[in-house]
Protein backbone atom coordinates (compact mmCIF):
# COMPACT_ATOMS: atom_id res chain seq x y z
CA UNK A 1 0.00 0.00 0.00
CA UNK A 2 1.11 3.43 -0.91
CA UNK A 3 1.30 5.52 2.40
CA UNK A 4 2.20 8.72 3.39
CA UNK A 5 3.35 9.74 7.03
CA UNK A 6 3.05 13.49 8.40
CA UNK A 7 5.30 13.94 11.22
CA UNK A 8 8.51 12.33 12.22
CA UNK A 9 9.46 13.23 15.86
CA UNK A 10 9.52 10.87 19.00
CA UNK A 11 6.40 9.03 18.41
CA UNK A 12 6.02 9.70 14.49
CA UNK A 13 9.65 8.20 13.49
CA UNK A 14 9.19 4.79 14.95
CA UNK A 15 5.51 3.83 13.69
CA UNK A 16 6.94 5.25 9.89
CA UNK A 17 9.39 2.96 10.59
CA UNK A 18 7.34 -0.12 11.55
CA UNK A 19 4.65 0.91 8.52
CA UNK A 20 7.93 0.50 6.08
CA UNK A 21 9.35 -2.79 7.90
CA UNK A 22 5.56 -4.23 7.34
CA UNK A 23 6.09 -3.99 3.17
CA UNK A 24 4.11 -0.74 2.78
CA UNK A 25 5.69 1.91 0.46
CA UNK A 26 6.01 5.13 2.94
CA UNK A 27 6.69 8.11 1.70
CA UNK A 28 7.75 10.60 4.69
CA UNK A 29 7.66 14.47 5.42
CA UNK A 30 8.02 16.89 8.17
CA UNK A 31 8.75 20.68 8.04
CA UNK A 32 12.21 19.86 10.28
CA UNK A 33 15.18 19.49 8.25
CA UNK A 34 16.63 17.51 11.15
CA UNK A 35 13.75 15.09 11.52
CA UNK A 36 13.74 14.75 7.68
CA UNK A 37 17.21 13.72 8.11
CA UNK A 38 16.74 11.31 10.90
CA UNK A 39 13.96 9.62 9.05
CA UNK A 40 16.02 9.37 5.94
CA UNK A 41 19.37 7.61 7.99
CA UNK A 42 16.16 5.51 8.88
CA UNK A 43 15.79 4.31 5.19
CA UNK A 44 12.66 6.46 4.81
CA UNK A 45 11.76 8.44 1.83
CA UNK A 46 11.36 11.61 2.71
CA UNK A 47 9.92 14.84 0.36
CA UNK A 48 10.16 18.66 1.52
CA UNK A 49 6.30 19.36 1.11
CA UNK A 50 3.41 18.00 1.75
CA UNK A 51 2.70 17.90 -1.99
CA UNK A 52 5.20 15.28 -2.48
CA UNK A 53 2.20 12.61 -0.87
CA UNK A 54 -0.02 12.52 -3.89
CA UNK A 55 -0.53 9.17 -5.26
CA UNK A 56 -0.63 7.59 -1.49
CA UNK A 57 -3.87 5.44 -0.88
CA UNK A 58 -3.49 6.41 3.45
CA UNK A 59 -1.98 9.15 5.39
CA UNK A 60 -0.88 9.32 9.09
CA UNK A 61 -0.22 12.22 10.48
CA UNK A 62 1.29 12.79 14.32
CA UNK A 63 1.99 16.54 15.01
CA UNK A 64 2.33 18.53 17.79
CA UNK A 65 -0.89 20.50 18.26
CA UNK A 66 -4.37 21.37 16.55
CA UNK A 67 -3.16 24.49 14.69
CA UNK A 68 -0.17 21.95 12.96
CA UNK A 69 -3.14 19.33 11.88
CA UNK A 70 -4.82 22.30 10.37
CA UNK A 71 -1.63 23.98 8.34
CA UNK A 72 -0.44 20.47 6.91
CA UNK A 73 -4.20 19.39 5.36
CA UNK A 74 -6.28 22.40 5.13
CA UNK A 75 -4.33 24.93 3.38
CA UNK A 76 -3.92 26.00 -0.26
CA UNK A 77 -1.64 22.93 -1.28
CA UNK A 78 -1.85 20.93 1.87
CA UNK A 79 -2.69 17.33 1.98
CA UNK A 80 -6.70 17.65 1.57
CA UNK A 81 -6.09 19.26 -1.79
CA UNK A 82 -3.13 16.45 -3.13
CA UNK A 83 -4.67 13.33 -1.78
CA UNK A 84 -7.44 11.83 -4.45
CA UNK A 85 -10.89 11.26 -3.84
CA UNK A 86 -10.99 7.77 -1.94
CA UNK A 87 -7.93 8.36 -0.12
CA UNK A 88 -7.82 7.75 3.88
CA UNK A 89 -6.10 10.46 6.32
CA UNK A 90 -5.33 9.37 10.11
CA UNK A 91 -4.29 11.64 11.88
CA UNK A 92 -2.56 10.22 15.31
CA UNK A 93 -2.08 13.60 16.81
CA UNK A 94 -3.98 14.27 20.33
CA UNK A 95 -5.19 17.74 19.44
CA UNK A 96 -8.86 19.55 19.98
CA UNK A 97 -12.24 17.73 19.24
CA UNK A 98 -13.75 20.88 17.34
CA UNK A 99 -10.30 21.63 15.16
CA UNK A 100 -10.06 18.02 14.34
CA UNK A 101 -13.85 18.06 13.57
CA UNK A 102 -12.98 20.65 11.19
CA UNK A 103 -10.55 18.90 9.21
CA UNK A 104 -12.98 15.98 8.97
CA UNK A 105 -15.58 17.48 7.28
CA UNK A 106 -13.63 19.46 4.86
CA UNK A 107 -11.76 16.46 4.29
CA UNK A 108 -15.23 14.98 3.45
CA UNK A 109 -16.20 17.55 0.96
CA UNK A 110 -13.29 16.03 -1.20
CA UNK A 111 -14.56 12.74 -0.46
CA UNK A 112 -11.47 11.56 1.55
CA UNK A 113 -12.00 9.72 4.84
CA UNK A 114 -10.65 11.28 8.15
CA UNK A 115 -10.31 9.97 10.83
CA UNK A 116 -8.69 11.20 14.59
CA UNK A 117 -6.94 8.31 15.41
CA UNK A 118 -4.89 9.40 18.77
CA UNK A 119 -2.69 6.83 20.43
CA UNK A 120 -2.27 5.89 23.80
CA UNK A 121 1.46 4.40 24.69
CA UNK A 122 4.89 6.45 24.81
CA UNK A 123 7.67 5.86 21.99
CA UNK A 124 8.99 2.37 23.68
CA UNK A 125 5.18 1.34 22.60
CA UNK A 126 5.38 2.97 18.93
CA UNK A 127 9.10 1.01 18.38
CA UNK A 128 7.32 -2.34 19.78
CA UNK A 129 4.50 -1.84 17.74
CA UNK A 130 2.02 -2.41 21.22
CA UNK A 131 0.18 1.16 20.70
CA UNK A 132 -3.47 1.37 21.51
CA UNK A 133 -5.47 3.58 19.20
CA UNK A 134 -8.50 5.15 19.41
CA UNK A 135 -10.37 5.67 16.22
CA UNK A 136 -13.72 8.35 15.73
CA UNK A 137 -14.26 8.48 11.84
CA UNK A 138 -16.57 6.51 9.28
CA UNK A 139 -15.58 2.40 9.94
CA UNK A 140 -14.87 2.36 6.04
CA UNK A 141 -12.25 4.82 5.90
CA UNK A 142 -10.87 2.72 9.25
CA UNK A 143 -11.45 -0.76 7.14
CA UNK A 144 -9.01 0.89 4.46
CA UNK A 145 -6.48 2.18 7.16
CA UNK A 146 -6.51 -0.62 9.43
CA UNK A 147 -3.48 -2.65 7.14
CA UNK A 148 -1.35 0.45 8.09
CA UNK A 149 -2.37 1.31 11.52
CA UNK A 150 -2.21 -2.00 12.77
CA UNK A 151 1.84 -2.34 11.67
CA UNK A 152 2.25 -0.15 15.35
CA UNK A 153 -0.34 -1.34 17.39
CA UNK A 154 -1.80 -4.10 19.48
CA UNK A 155 -4.95 -3.00 19.50
CA UNK A 156 -6.92 -0.50 16.78
CA UNK A 157 -10.79 0.27 17.96
CA UNK A 158 -13.44 2.50 16.83
CA UNK A 159 -15.00 4.39 19.16
CA UNK A 160 -17.41 6.50 17.26
CA UNK A 161 -17.67 9.13 14.55
CA UNK A 162 -15.38 11.69 14.20
CA UNK A 163 -14.45 13.12 17.28
CA UNK A 164 -14.90 10.35 19.24
CA UNK A 165 -11.22 9.22 19.38
CA UNK A 166 -10.16 12.05 21.26
CA UNK A 167 -12.63 12.25 23.26
CA UNK A 168 -11.38 9.11 24.90
CA UNK A 169 -8.15 9.98 24.98
CA UNK A 170 -8.59 12.85 26.52
CA UNK A 171 -10.73 10.88 29.11
CA UNK A 172 -7.55 8.90 29.14
CA UNK A 173 -5.01 11.40 30.03
CA UNK A 174 -7.31 12.74 32.60
CA UNK A 175 -7.30 9.93 34.23
CA UNK A 176 -3.44 9.20 34.14
CA UNK A 177 -2.97 12.31 35.26
CA UNK A 178 -5.19 11.97 38.92
CA UNK A 179 -3.48 8.52 38.75
CA UNK A 180 0.02 9.80 38.73
CA UNK A 181 -0.90 12.33 41.03
CA UNK A 182 -2.16 10.05 43.32
CA UNK A 183 0.72 7.42 43.11
CA UNK A 184 3.58 10.09 43.57
CA UNK A 185 1.32 11.18 46.99
CA UNK A 186 1.77 7.65 48.13
CA UNK A 187 5.70 7.73 47.67
CA UNK A 188 6.01 11.06 49.14
CA UNK A 189 3.59 9.76 52.38
CA UNK A 190 5.88 6.78 52.47
CA UNK A 191 9.09 8.74 52.29
CA UNK A 192 7.89 11.06 55.41
CA UNK A 193 6.75 7.85 57.87
CA UNK A 194 10.45 6.50 56.94
CA UNK A 195 9.01 3.81 55.49
CA UNK A 196 11.18 1.47 52.22
CA UNK A 197 9.99 3.00 49.75
CA UNK A 198 10.97 0.35 47.46
CA UNK A 199 9.10 -2.54 49.28
CA UNK A 200 6.02 -0.31 49.73
CA UNK A 201 6.07 0.08 46.39
CA UNK A 202 6.06 -3.81 45.68
CA UNK A 203 3.57 -4.33 48.04
CA UNK A 204 1.07 -1.81 46.91
CA UNK A 205 1.40 -3.31 43.28
CA UNK A 206 1.18 -6.60 44.74
CA UNK A 207 -2.89 -5.14 46.15
CA UNK A 208 -6.02 -3.56 44.62
CA UNK A 209 -4.91 -0.20 43.69
CA UNK A 210 -3.34 -1.22 40.29
CA UNK A 211 -6.87 -3.48 39.61
CA UNK A 212 -9.21 -0.89 40.19
CA UNK A 213 -10.39 -0.23 36.68
CA UNK A 214 -11.14 -4.46 36.60
CA UNK A 215 -12.62 -4.42 39.71
CA UNK A 216 -15.22 -1.62 39.68
CA UNK A 217 -15.09 0.62 36.01
CA UNK A 218 -18.02 -1.62 34.77
CA UNK A 219 -20.34 -1.98 38.23
CA UNK A 220 -20.04 2.08 38.48
CA UNK A 221 -21.38 2.15 34.76
CA UNK A 222 -24.38 -0.58 35.41
CA UNK A 223 -24.58 1.29 38.77
CA UNK A 224 -24.42 -1.87 40.77
CA UNK A 225 -23.66 -0.53 44.78
CA UNK A 226 -23.64 -4.14 45.88
CA UNK A 227 -21.34 -3.79 48.97
CA UNK A 228 -17.78 -5.37 48.86
CA UNK A 229 -15.96 -2.67 50.14
CA UNK A 230 -18.30 -0.06 51.72
CA UNK A 231 -18.36 3.83 51.94
CA UNK A 232 -18.32 3.70 55.41
CA UNK A 233 -15.68 1.47 55.59
CA UNK A 234 -13.20 3.56 53.56
CA UNK A 235 -14.05 6.60 55.86
CA UNK A 236 -13.08 4.97 58.85
CA UNK A 237 -10.19 4.03 56.92
CA UNK A 238 -9.16 7.37 55.63
CA UNK A 239 -9.96 9.33 58.93
CA UNK A 240 -7.32 6.48 60.50
CA UNK A 241 -4.66 7.75 57.38
CA UNK A 242 -5.51 11.64 58.22
CA UNK A 243 -4.22 11.03 61.81
CA UNK A 244 -1.21 9.00 60.63
CA UNK A 245 -0.28 10.58 57.44
CA UNK A 246 0.89 14.37 55.81
CA UNK A 247 -1.87 16.14 54.34
CA UNK A 248 -2.13 14.85 50.55
CA UNK A 249 -4.09 17.37 47.82
CA UNK A 250 -5.57 14.11 45.53
CA UNK A 251 -6.26 12.29 49.05
CA UNK A 252 -8.05 15.24 49.98
CA UNK A 253 -10.05 15.73 47.09
CA UNK A 254 -11.45 12.03 47.21
CA UNK A 255 -12.14 11.69 50.64
CA UNK A 256 -14.35 15.60 50.27
CA UNK A 257 -15.98 13.14 47.37
CA UNK A 258 -16.09 10.02 50.03
CA UNK A 259 -17.72 12.62 52.78
CA UNK A 260 -20.43 13.71 50.27
CA UNK A 261 -21.68 10.06 49.00
CA UNK A 262 -21.89 9.05 52.62
CA UNK A 263 -24.11 12.21 53.23
CA UNK A 264 -26.85 11.04 50.37
CA UNK A 265 -27.30 8.45 52.12
CA UNK A 266 -24.78 5.66 50.66
CA UNK A 267 -22.33 4.78 53.09
CA UNK A 268 -23.74 1.35 53.56
CA UNK A 269 -23.25 0.85 49.66
CA UNK A 270 -19.93 0.13 47.61
CA UNK A 271 -17.45 2.53 47.27
CA UNK A 272 -18.43 2.33 43.24
CA UNK A 273 -21.09 4.80 44.73
CA UNK A 274 -18.86 7.37 44.23
CA UNK A 275 -19.99 8.06 41.11
CA UNK A 276 -23.23 9.26 42.22
CA UNK A 277 -21.60 12.41 43.42
CA UNK A 278 -18.95 13.15 40.47
CA UNK A 279 -21.82 13.13 38.48
CA UNK A 280 -23.88 15.13 40.34
CA UNK A 281 -20.88 17.48 40.21
CA UNK A 282 -19.94 16.58 36.08
CA UNK A 283 -23.72 17.65 35.86
CA UNK A 284 -23.50 21.19 37.12
CA UNK A 285 -23.32 23.78 34.83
Amino acid sequence: MRVGFVGLGRMGLPMACRVAAAGHQVTAFDASREASERAGAAGLRTVGDPGGLAGCEVVCSSLPGTDDVEAVYCPQGGLLEVLEPGAVAADLSTVSVDGSRRVAAEAGRRSIGFLDAPVSGTSIHAEAGTLTVMVGGPPEALDAALPVLETFSSRVERVGDNGSGLLLKLISNRLLTAYLSAIAEAVVAMEHTGLDVGKGIELLRAGAAPRQLDYKAEPMAARDFAPMFTVDLMRKDLALADAALPEARIAGVARQILEETAAAGRGREDLGALITTVEQFMDTP
